[in-house]
């Protein structure tokens, strides 16, 4: 069995349907879909060298409740590739913003994660009366003084994406999971490879995003994001063990918008919607209740 049969089969087991946002410049956005709008519609943004199907991991614990929209980020899995364009923090705001101005829900709750994080915070900045609220986990976007974190790494040509060998591949899973995930052999050889295939690419896509505009600057510390105009409630959510983007980072983001909180996972590292999908749910679920 290929990794795109395993795909396919969970898809079909969620009963998932794509549909396609095609841009003025005719580049394709698969946009995925699942479960049913009872309590409504959360769009879910997902992070750097990850894929918009991810989130089906944590979907059978929301889609009996909540419509989850998922649109592939550019540059990334299914996502559109365009060499020519430059990957910043704006860029990002742009075009998913065009995509669910186009083909969006007209009001959602809007969940991403790292990059996807990021981007979710500045789309509710440009889209105040459609997003209903944002949950940022382990979002990008914020630096603070003295504090080590991936933008201080891919300023200084450390881009922990830039897989070579198997020890950068182990030592990803090492930064990303708290406790990295057991998969059969076949499917960490697949990704191992797709890693390394991706080794430049990353790199091109690190080095754009280390040029972003500073938007806010504070007292020991900058944001590539305006989170002072953010009105929308706003949780951020944060894996206690993530070491891309540390807990501080995410106290300063609920800090910095208008009407945030901030919220742990213990135990889990950056990707929370792979390592503990299920806790993920839940406290959407929980925050859902606690803003309406």
């Amino acid at each position: 069995m290929t990794i795109d049969a395993v795909r396919r089969l969970q898809r079909l087991a969620q009963r998932v349907q794509i549909r396609e946002h095609r841009d003025a410049r005719g580049r394709r956005t698969p946009i995925l879909e699942v479960g049913t709008p009872r309590r409504g519609t959360v769009v879910w943004l997902h992070g750097f060298g990850d894929r918009f199907d991810t989130i089906l991991q944590a979907a059978p614990h929301l889609a009996s409740e909540w419509r989850i929209v998922a649109p592939s980020m550019p540059a990334f899995g299914e996502g559109w590739v365009d060499p020519d364009e430059r990957h910043t923090f704006d860029a990002y705001a742009g075009w998913i913003e065009a995509v669910l101005r186009d083909a969006g829900p007209s009001r959602f709750h809007l969940m991403g994660n790292s990059l996807g994080g990021a981007t979710a915070l500045a789309v509710a900045a440009r889209m105040p009366e459609e997003v209903l609220s944002v949950v940022a986990v382990d979002a990008a976007g914020v630096r603070i003084d003295g504090v080590h974190c991936a933008h201080v790494e891919m300023s200084e040509g450390h881009n922990l994406f830039e897989v070579r060998d198997t020890e950068g591949y182990e030592r990803l899973q090492r930064r990303i999971f708290a406790k990295p995930l057991k998969l059969p052999r076949w499917i960490e050889a697949f990704l191992y490879e797709e890693q390394r295939r991706n080794a430049d690419w990353f790199i091109r896509l690190g080095q754009d995003l280390a040029t972003s505009d500073i938007r806010v600057t504070g007292d020991g510390w900058q944001s590539y994001l305006d989170l002072p105009s953010i009105a929308a409630p706003t949780l951020a959510l944060w894996g206690d063990q993530d070491s891309l983007f540390p807990v501080s980072q995410g106290e300063r983001i609920a800090s910095a918008v208008q009407n945030g909180r901030f919220e742990q996972l213990e135990g889990v590292g950056h990707v929370p919607h792979l390592e503990a999908p299920k806790r993920l749910a839940e406290a959407f679920s929980a925050w859902a209740r606690r803003i309406s």
